[in-house]
């Protein structure tokens, strides 16, 4: 006898973690000496962080998204002056959750010192359970106190850090809007004394000016300090970055450095959990019937999803055979009588462009890229 294993290729997950400022209180504080006073004071209301743990099974075998709850061998560091100190649960200056959604989840109870950041190192692992290899999430968070009378520009984004973009329910286009303080002051207006400047991080790690790629077909506008984009454009996640020079003289710089201000948002697209069924079927049909239509309804938290199949590509089965497509197919009342009748629905994914197979672009007659799901 001959024999050969044959084994199952998974598609890789796409894998995103993020730690997220949860509520008001800022990772950024300010040191009055004369008064002795924090703002904020995290020993009063303390900074909470959530490392937002997420894959995406193309597979579709792995239906959550969010997977906090799901991570083993979580730790905390504590980096101070170089310093790495792994954080206990015996440590009173910090919180760590341990279990459910917000697995991971550390609130900081003490204050940085001036010109002595700290810098939280998070890391876990998580059990792909399709294949047994484990994935390690690792990312850090900079906590850093400044002094109050000679307070740096502080650049903030109206979208998270990470921003969950449901296509179904949500808008294609979103507005980024930047903000700029120093101190109590909003300089966003002034813009004698402030410059933005939009990037995109490109696969390579790299960051290149927004719309200076003429295949940034996201890109809607960059202005200022407001991003425009298309989310049905940007693939199943884009970071957007945003930096600031300031000046209180009125000459800011005219291209940005690492030392300056820089606000981050990822845009990730997902899909809620959803369930489907098949209605417009009886269970018997009258003789001499040639054609039955029946149809795929898609469940989501809130009820049927009414144009589920913008995002959703819906089979439709004989036993193992393909006998139509979509939402509503009219099919032979002889393959639906014959057999067993049955209907896959996967998420179709992002939008994307078509290439030939050295990787170059499909363009119309007059240049345009050609894009399908």
């Amino acid at each position: 006898m001959k024999r050969k294993r044959i084994e199952i290729n998974y598609k890789p997950l796409h894998v995103h973690v993020a730690i997220n400022e949860v509520g008001s209180i800022a990772s950024l504080q300010t040191y009055d000496a004369a008064t002795g006073v924090y703002e904020a004071d995290y020993t009063l209301t303390p900074l909470v962080l959530l490392p937002q743990c997420d894959v995406i099974d193309r597979d579709g075998i792995i239906k959550e998204h969010n997977i906090n709850a799901k991570l083993i061998n979580l730790k905390w560091n504590e980096i101070i002056n170089g310093k790495k100190t792994l954080i206990e649960s015996t440590n009173n200056s910090y919180e760590i959750t341990q279990d459910g959604t917000n697995k991971g989840q550390i609130k900081v109870k003490k204050n940085a010192a001036l010109l002595h950041p700290i810098t939280l190192d998070f890391e876990a692992e998580y059990l792909d359970t399709r294949t047994n290899q484990i994935i390690v999430f690792k990312r850090t968070k900079l906590v850093k106190c400044i002094n109050a009378t000679d307070a740096n520009p502080l650049l903030t984004l109206d979208s998270e850090s990470t921003h969950l973009w449901n296509p179904w329910e949500d808008a294609a286009q979103q507005i980024i809007t930047a903000k700029l303080m120093v101190g109590e002051t909003d300089y966003t207006s002034d813009t004698a004394k402030r410059k933005f400047f939009w990037y995109k991080l490109r696969e390579n790690g790299t960051l290149t000016l927004a719309g200076s790629d003429e295949l940034d077909m996201d890109i809607i506008s960059a202005n200022d300090n407001v991003l425009v984009v298309d989310r049905d454009m940007m693939g199943e996640k884009q970071t957007y970055v945003c930096k600031a020079t300031f000046s209180p003289t009125g000459s800011p710089a005219a291209s940005p450095t690492d030392a300056d201000s820089t606000a981050t948002t990822t845009v990730v697209r997902r899909l809620p959990p959803f369930d489907y069924d098949i209605i417009n079927i009886p269970n018997r049909i009258a003789p001499g019937t040639t054609v039955v239509q029946p149809k795929v309804i898609v469940v989501g938290p809130k009820g049927i999803i009414s144009n589920a199949m913008q995002e959703l590509r819906a089979t439709w089965y004989k036993d193992n055979t393909v006998i139509g497509t979509g939402e509503s197919p009219k099919l032979s009342a002889v393959d639906v009588t014959s057999g067993l009748l049955g209907v896959e629905v996967v998420d179709k994914g992002n939008y994307k462009m078509l290439a030939v197979t050295d990787e170059k672009i499909i363009t119309t007659n007059d240049g345009k890229a050609i894009i399908t799901k």
